[in-house]
């Protein structure tokens, strides 16, 4: 199983472990996975093998602690842009949010590497689905305080559905460019808008965005 070994406590520890992670983002743009090695990761982080032992398992609980950490930022860069002042328009704070992820895909080092070509980590699926449920979450109420979205479960619904939505077209957009389709990253925020916005028989939702 991958895992993390230790979890430090002192700071002089955290700022190996912190090494040791920066250490492999930065690889990671220009080296395979598959070609990458404990005992480069340890010469890049400035650490002894046996120091990176002590924290890692092996290269893939790196990777999995730095996943863990990315999705964790995604969680709050979702809460401070939903709690600001929000735009007049829905789409707009739809377009923040996106605009938000994409940057992560351009300039957090190792971050599109490992999105596109990084070891499927079993451990980190049910992680990963709990921190798109928090991310909808806070859209959802976000929608619910600024553009009159129904506070129900259906709309809730809605917001996952639309987050997981706005996912996959970012991994369309960033799959062939680094930079990132424009196009559909315009897409994406009309889209998720629409579908959010859309009148329900049941509900009698109006239907404006």
């Amino acid at each position: 199983m991958t895992e993390q070994v230790h979890k430090p406590q002192q700071q002089r520890s955290r700022e190996k472990v912190a090494r040791i992670l920066e250490a492999t983002a930065a690889l990671l743009e220009t080296t395979p996975f598959g070609e990458l090695g404990t005992k480069l990761i340890a010469a890049e982080a400035g650490v002894s093998v046996g120091v990176l032992y002590r924290y890692f398992t092996d290269k893939e609980a790196i990777v999995a602690s730095l996943v863990r950490g990315w999705l964790e930022m995604d969680v709050r860069i979702t809460e401070r842009i939903t709690e600001e002042p929000l735009p007049a328009r829905s789409q707009e704070l739809l377009e923040k949010l996106l605009a938000a992820f994409a940057d992560r895909f351009r300039k957090e080092p190792g971050y599109r590497r490992v999105w596109y070509y990084g070891p499927r980590i079993d451990a980190l699926r049910a992680y990963g689905r709990q921190t798109d449920l928090e991310i909808a979450e806070r859209v959802h109420k976000a929608l619910v305080r600024g553009y009159a979205m129904p506070d129900t479960e259906q709309f809730r619904r809605r917001a996952r559905l639309a987050v997981e939505v706005g996912g996959n077209l970012l991994d369309l957009a960033f799959r062939e460019s680094a930079e990132g389709d424009p196009e559909i990253l315009a897409d994406a925020a009309l889209m998720m808008d629409r579908y959010l916005f859309a009148p329900s028989t049941d509900s009698g939702f109006p239907g404006t965005g």
